[in-house]
């Protein structure tokens, strides 16, 4: 027996080809063309790159990457229409869970261990249950395999797409080859610096335009934009509050937070904020239903018989209300309800979406996002467009949306389970890991100064 590929095979070596091409090539029967493989020496850093915590034994990493659609994306970035964009998301996040799975099995068939981590929703338990560690970071993962590097607001930027990619890992405890990488820092270098648009276009104003932040990979300082409060994210992205700092756009949120349309929230009174976020949270009447959406696309991988009924985006319907029929009627077979007059999940995300594989591509989504206006709920609840927030504002006080008491107080309740059932608690590993990481990114700063 001859060791080829650190597999044993008979015969001879030229047979065979090394595993990291046999899994890229398989990758590609999945509908995956870009992929890296990151090897143990590659995976130095924060507690989210710890394998074992998705599998205890874990020494490697592939990584995969899907590109979004553009010309939904496009569609939603110019308030056209979110649905499109929503469909893509819901394909791509399945097309890259069955990927992972399929990859999984092909692993185990040639003797090692695997498994697939979820491509969201897969959260470390911690006292903050709104803390959103993740159980491993798709996006360190990208960077130590290769396919991606550090963007400025702090997600990942592919030479091919940009960063409006959805990124996937299998986690292996084969001892597998790096690929080469390019410069950790091309991104930051050659576009971030120039560009900063991400930092523009998160309604709550989320990332700190011109400070950076640091984050420690394989004892190297990778730059990005400074986070000023995580909850801004978590309160764009679930649409608790839709509307810019300017007033002169927003995403496609149902809400706002009253008291933050004249004084936008301060990241420091951090209490003041989360008192925010519940008191809108608890008060939608859809909160869990909408997490369980991206929940079921992103954590659980639907069988053939449903994967074959997901609407096409070439024969999506034009008239909008017919597309959130669509919609409503799909998520329904999944056991989803209750957010049928708008069923859509994906709302923001506008750091991802604006930054395209050029400066110039980027410079016009932005353009895009920020002379389309603003979307609130008009006549019949249907989304609305306008050009200004006096139009808006005017909107919303003539067609309030109207939650009643019971399904107030029945969302609330489902929640507040669901958050401290599945996210509440305590891990000393990561707690001491990420005492470790601190330590050392403050050294490592200190020694060698930012940059």
């Amino acid at each position: 027996m001859k060791k080829i590929g650190r597999l044993n095979f008979p015969g001879k070596a030229a047979e065979v080809s090394p595993i990291e091409n046999q899994i890229k090539a398989f990758l590609q029967t999945q509908g995956v063309a870009v992929s890296g493989v990151a090897g143990p020496e590659r995976l130095d850093g924060p507690p989210s790159l710890d394998l074992d915590y998705t599998l205890p034994g874990g020494r490697s990493i592939i990584s995969m990457v899907l590109p979004m659609n553009a010309a939904a994306i496009e569609d939603f970035l110019s308030k056209k229409s979110p649905a499109p964009h929503n469909l893509d998301q819901f394909r791509l996040y399945q097309q890259i869970q069955h990927a992972g799975y399929a990859l999984a099995e092909f692993l185990k068939a040639k003797g090692f261990r695997a498994r697939p981590v979820p491509p969201s929703a897969d959260y470390r338990r911690h006292p903050y249950v709104f803390a959103t560690l993740p159980s491993f970071s798709h996006r360190f993962g990208a960077i130590a395999a290769g396919t991606a590097g550090q963007a400025w607001s702090g997600n990942v930027m592919t030479r091919e797409y940009g960063a409006a990619v959805v990124l996937g890992t299998v986690v292996t405890d084969a001892v597998l080859k790096s690929d080469p990488r390019p410069d950790p820092d091309h991104f930051i270098k050659t576009f971030c610096r120039r560009c900063r648009r991400c930092a523009r276009v998160c309604p709550p104003g989320m990332f700190a335009a011109d400070t950076p932040e640091y984050v420690l990979l394989n004892g190297k300082l990778h730059e990005r934009a400074r986070r000023r409060n995580i909850d801004l994210c978590n309160i764009s992205c679930f649409g608790l509050h839709s509307l810019s700092q300017d007033r002169k756009w927003s995403n496609w949120g149902l809400h706002w937070i009253e008291e933050w349309i004249d004084n936008p929230p301060d990241p420091s009174r951090r209490l003041r904020l989360v008192a925010d976020m519940l008191k809108k949270g608890l008060s939608t009447g859809d909160s869990t239903q909408r997490f369980f959406v991206l929940e079921k696309i992103t954590r659980h991988p639907w069988n053939q018989k449903l994967l074959a009924q997901t609407p096409a985006l070439a024969a999506f319907p034009e008239d909008e209300a017919e597309r959130y029929l669509v919609l409503a009627e799909f998520m329904a077979k999944t056991g989803i309800t209750g957010i049928e007059s708008y069923p859509i999940p994906m709302v923001c995300g506008h750091c991802i979406l604006v930054c395209g594989p050029t400066l110039e591509e980027t410079k016009r989504r932005c353009k895009l996002l920020l002379g389309a206006g603003l979307v609130v709920p008009g006549p019949g609840g249907r989304m609305t467009r306008v050009d200004t927030f006096e139009e808006a504002l005017a909107l919303k006080r003539a067609y309030p949306l109207n939650v009643s008491r019971i399904r107030k107080l029945r969302d609330a309740a489902a929640s507040l389970y669901l958050w401290h059932r599945h996210y509440f608690g305590f891990e000393p590993r990561s707690f001491i890991q990420g005492i470790r990481y601190q330590k050392k990114l403050k050294k490592t700063l200190l020694k060698n100064g930012p940059g």
